[in-house]
């Protein structure tokens, strides 16, 4: 039983994301808040049970970072939709996650699985942070694109550096191919 924990915890994140969703649509920001909170502690629950128990699973794999993406996308979307946030903020997120996703797709090809580092979970962090304390502050148009604004800022400068990771696992890919021809 313990060996599937991890992966309930991660499954009840995502059916959070629509429960998030009907709560910000019909104006309950602090009840909202707290659904966001819940899934984003739940995130480093799992993911710390999964290690401790040693239970690492290909669905957690998958479906943990689209539990975490969903709901941050849900979020900054939601947040553009209400008329608190700029909508670039929201294509730049998604451009983000899609360039992330499609260098993931092409290491995994070459038998390379990428994990979070703490660039990531820094930026990650801050990204929460501020979607949480605007939803239950209720913050302004302003204070709201400052937060997101901050925290898109270092999801681009984690991009820039999973992307010189990128580019090194790389090369120890094709240098380890052709070493064994």
């Amino acid at each position: 039983m313990k060996k599937h924990i991890p992966n309930i915890i991660t499954a009840f994140r995502l059916v959070l994301v629509p429960i998030f969703i009907i709560l910000v649509l019909n104006g309950n920001y602090m009840t909202a808040a707290f659904v966001f909170l819940v899934a984003s502690l739940s995130d480093l629950l799992d993911g710390y049970l999964a290690r401790k128990w040693k239970v690492v699973s290909n669905f957690g794999k998958l479906f943990d970072p689209l539990a975490d993406k969903a709901i941050q996308i849900a979020a900054i979307l939601l947040l553009c939709i209400i008329g608190k946030l700029h909508f670039a903020f929201i294509i730049i997120l998604v451009i983000k996650e899609s360039m992330m996703i499609y260098g993931s797709y092409l290491l995994y090809k070459k038998k390379i699985v990428v994990y979070a580092v703490w660039y990531g979970k820094i930026a990650s962090f801050l990204l929460n942070a501020s979607i949480f304390w605007i939803y239950v502050l209720d913050l302004g148009n302003f204070y709201t694109n400052l937060f997101i604004g901050i925290a898109m800022a270092s999801e681009m400068i984690a991009l820039s550096l999973y992307t010189v990771r990128y580019f090194k696992l790389k090369k120890q890919a094709v240098k380890a191919d052709t070493e064994t021809e």
